[in-house]
């Protein structure tokens, strides 16, 4: 079977789960609506499927006596599933009902038409030499009123589509419905040309249809959690979801690496080898994602120079041992990532600090004397002699205290290595670090 005929099958098997994950996930007021949904996708897996397995066939005796019902998958799962989008869209509105109840009689009709009497759209079934197709006889008229059918369906949910997103209020709501119109647009226009316009003349490209719209329903799908236009309350449905997001966006680069590579090397179907090493590489950057997303931000915090990045600081912090932190090692850390000269802790009569940074014994004195401030963290260090703190380059000094507020200790920040002066921002910033910095001491200082 050919590779792209392999990635139609897998969209519609996501379709049908994703479906079922609507309808099991919707409130009991939105479940009977929500089953339209689950109808259009059995529909997709039935036009899909058939057609994968159709262009896959070979010649043999069995090929022939399954090709007249693949045939009939097609086009009755195509009806199927564009009615039932139809109906998922318009049923709310009366005259969503009328015409979709018009739009299934017909599909009804044109259906049993061609069950009772296939010869109406096609003389012959082609199997063998690496173009299965069928033979379709316009003499009878019976594709061309297929072909109406579909010119005529696809605007009218597109025109309900419009009309909902007009008169809904919620906003995400309506964002979920325009993302669906413009797909279902996209693929529509799609399905026209490969599956409507060009099966006379040239049959072999028939599955850009039902893949198009498999994949815009797996998108409209991901819109209608993103937007939380239903909600998944169940774990097994979140899991279900995930898998379907998470298999979606393989297809995507499966599909993307398909057409890709058969533009570059022009082969349709990569070989085993190809699609083993594929694999192989995309399970490599899946394990390397964390450790790159590390490094991105490590760089990102270093290079940060005029701005503390707080993000990555507070996340550091808040995986560090809380019952023995090591505060040399987080000195080094912080005077990295906050660019001081330096940044040290004071904490019971002893100092902290990573660098080869010495403060004067008489002045750690004086600075363990300081008020502790009225408000905020910042303490006033105007008393201490301006020399004095010149030569130990010290710029601020904030306390340390605990959960209730009783002081612990300080934090003593050197010269900022990026900046003349701190604003604001910076200074609320490095308060939070304080704040932080002050309940890991205290939850090392706990006895377990």
């Amino acid at each position: 079977m050919n590779f792209i005929h392999i990635l139609v099958i897998a969209v519609a098997i996501l379709t049908i789960l994703a479906a079922l994950a609507l309808v099991l996930g919707s409130a009991k007021s939105e479940k009977a609506h929500s089953l339209w949904f689950l109808v259009a996708a059995i529909g997709e897996v039935i036009w899909a499927v058939s057609i994968a397995v159709f262009l896959s066939l070979g010649d043999g005796e069995f090929d022939f006596r399954v090709a007249p019902w693949l045939v009939k998958g097609v086009y009755i799962g195509a009806i199927l599933m564009d009615t039932s989008i139809l109906g998922y869209i318009s049923w709310r509105y009366k005259f969503g009902k009328f015409l979709t109840s018009v739009f299934l009689i017909a599909g009804i009709a044109l259906a049993t038409i061609f069950i009772y009497d296939p010869s109406i759209l096609y003389s012959s079934i082609n199997l063998g030499g690496g173009t299965n197709s069928i033979s379709i006889d316009m003499s009878r008229g019976f594709y061309i009123a297929y072909e109406i059918y579909f010119c005529l369906l696809i605007p009218a949910f597109c025109g309900f589509l419009i009309y909902r997103i007009k008169h809904t209020v919620d906003k995400k709501a309506k964002q979920g419905y325009l993302f669906f119109l413009i797909g279902l647009a996209v693929a529509g226009a799609l399905s026209g040309v490969f599956d409507l316009i060009m099966p006379p003349f040239r049959y072999d490209l028939i599955w850009v249809g039902p893949l198009a719209i498999g994949l815009i329903i797996l998108g409209f799908y991901f819109s209608i959690l993103k937007f939380k236009m239903v909600s998944l309350n169940s774990s097994w449905l979140k899991v279900l979801s995930t898998i379907v997001i998470v298999a979606s966006a393989f297809i995507v680069y499966l599909l993307l690496f398909h057409l890709v590579f058969s533009a570059l090397f022009k082969v349709n179907n990569p070989s085993i080898q190809v699609l083993l090493l594929n694999f192989i590489m995309i399970a490599i950057v899946i394990l390397l994602t964390p450790a790159f997303m590390e490094i991105k931000d490590l760089t990102r915090s270093l290079i940060m120079t005029k701005q503390i990045d707080l993000t990555y600081i507070v996340k550091k912090l808040s995986i560090i041992d809380r019952k023995k932190p090591n505060l040399k090692e987080i000195s080094g850390f912080l005077s990295e990532h906050m660019h001081f000269s330096y940044v040290a802790f004071f904490v019971k009569d002893k100092l902290y600090v990573a660098d080869d940074c010495k403060i004067p014994t008489e002045l750690l004195s004086k600075i363990a004397k300081l008020p502790a401030p009225t408000h905020g963290v910042w303490q006033n260090a105007t008393h201490l002699s301006v020399d004095a703190m010149k030569d130990a380059d010290i710029s601020r000094i904030a306390i340390l205290t605990s959960a209730s507020g009783e002081p612990m200790g300080q934090m003593i920040f050197g010269r900022p290595s990026s900046k003349n002066a701190l604003d604001h921002k910076d200074l609320v910033e490095i308060a939070m670090i304080v704040g932080l910095m002050g309940t890991i001491i205290e939850d090392g200082g706990r006895k377990s």
